[in-house]
């Protein structure tokens, strides 16, 4: 897809956007990342093999992340009335045995910009996203974001 046709499809996009909710997003890579591609290397002739370009996109310092995360920040200062949140891991994610780990450290789950709102969710990587039931203590924070959006945009469109 070209830099127009990419530009086009946003511009038809961005007004119908409020809100971006973040669930443990990488902003600034993760270390696990570079874990990932020392176990591929020691584990080349196993069945599952990672993409190892994604991998290295996903660790800390990516230009590649850099990159998205800056393209990002200047649609945000471009459109001011979208409204982001960041929610990063509590837990603590199993990697192998005897060995866990926060796979996005809470400073890479933060963009780091001024209308960020950041909150937490209490389960590890791969789980803060299954929001199992209404009870769940990961829909009860993501969805009360979102009801404080709708205030807010019902608020902006009555007065």
């Amino acid at each position: 897809m070209s830099s127009g046709e990419r530009g086009n499809r946003f511009k038809v996009v961005v007004p119908a956007v409020h809100g971006i909710l973040f669930l443990g997003t990488p902003h600034r890579g993760s270390s696990s990342a570079s874990i990932g591609k020392m176990t591929y290397q020691m584990t080349k002739a196993a069945a599952r093999r990672p993409n190892v370009n994604l991998l290295r996109a996903l660790e800390r310092n990516s230009d590649t992340l850099d990159q998205i995360n800056n393209g990002f920040l200047q649609t945000l200062e471009e459109h001011k009335s979208i409204a982001i949140a960041s929610f990063r891991e509590e837990k603590e994610t199993r990697k192998f045995l005897f060995f866990s780990t926060i796979v996005v450290e809470a400073d890479s789950a933060r963009i780091g910009h001024a209308r960020e709102e950041l909150n937490s969710i209490p389960a590890n990587h791969r789980n803060m996203a299954k929001l199992s039931s209404f009870d769940d203590v990961g829909f009860k924070r993501a969805s009360a974001q979102i009801r404080r959006w709708i205030q807010s945009l019902s608020m902006s469109l009555d007065g």
